[in-house]
């Protein structure tokens, strides 16, 4: 897999629930917004193929285990999803359940209220 068509794959699997921010063909990377609140960075490994995902926090690190489990390294379509499942539901489990309804009638509802 390239870099386009991960970039597509994570835009495709989050859909209202990411911003894209960025694609770095030289370095692989694709950065996104989840939720407006976490940096999702994913990038193909260009040597070995390998896939890597993680939520950066800036100085202090970068979050690559989530409640105990990693994302695969494999960078087969069904094995990324897997990961980004597991990004997704990580994500939603440290917001509350409050601005996670408010965050999706702001970028789902919407869209169907102001095409009327």
């Amino acid at each position: 897999m390239n870099v386009n068509e991960l970039y597509d794959l994570v835009e495709s699997f989050y859909g209202y629930k990411i911003h894209m921010r960025s694609l770095d063909t030289k370095t692989k990377e694709v950065v996104g917004i989840l939720y407006d609140s976490f940096v999702l960075k994913c990038d193909i490994n260009d040597r070995y193929g390998r896939f890597g995902a993680g939520i950066d926090i800036g100085e202090n690190g970068f979050i690559t285990n989530f409640l105990g489990e990693h994302c695969s390294l494999n960078s087969d379509e069904k094995s990324i999803k897997e990961s980004l499942k597991l990004i997704d539901e990580y994500c939603r489990l440290r917001l509350p359940d409050k601005f996670l309804d408010a965050y999706y009638k702001a970028y789902v509802l919407d869209l169907y209220t102001s095409e009327e």
